[in-house]
């Protein structure tokens, strides 16, 4: 029997396996750790524990916590009801150019008007 492929292949084989764990990077002791930052203002202010919002007790959405909860929330009140007003106006104008037309059918037609996007305008 022949043995130098085998010790060959066997040599070969421990080599890769030493570089390949000599590649690895040690796993990081913890790198949320206060003392991993690498200031000592990093230090000083990941050691301390941020400040939140107060919770509202309120489920009304209008008792959001937040300013920008409170902006967000608005301006979807705000687009409700300009949908609510477009729907008004679509509903009058399809009436009077169809006085035949029934209330479901001119509600039909300007659901399908408001719901697609608009044509942008030159």
């Amino acid at each position: 029997m022949n043995i130098l492929p085998k010790t060959a292949v066997l040599i070969l084989a421990s080599i890769a396996s030493a570089a390949a764990i000599a590649q690895t990077p040690p796993p990081p002791a913890d790198s949320t750790a206060p003392t991993a930052a690498s200031s000592p203002h990093q230090r000083d202010v990941t050691s301390t524990p941020a400040s939140e919002q107060p919770t509202s007790k309120s489920p009304d959405a209008a008792a959001a916590a937040t300013p920008h909860q409170k902006q967000v929330t608005d301006a979807s009140k705000a687009g409700q009801k300009d949908k609510k007003q477009m729907m008004k106006d679509c509903m009058a104008k399809e009436q009077s150019k169809n006085s035949t037309a029934s209330k479901d059918e001119v509600k039909k037609a300007c659901t399908e008007q408001i719901s697609k996007p608009s044509a942008p305008t030159e």
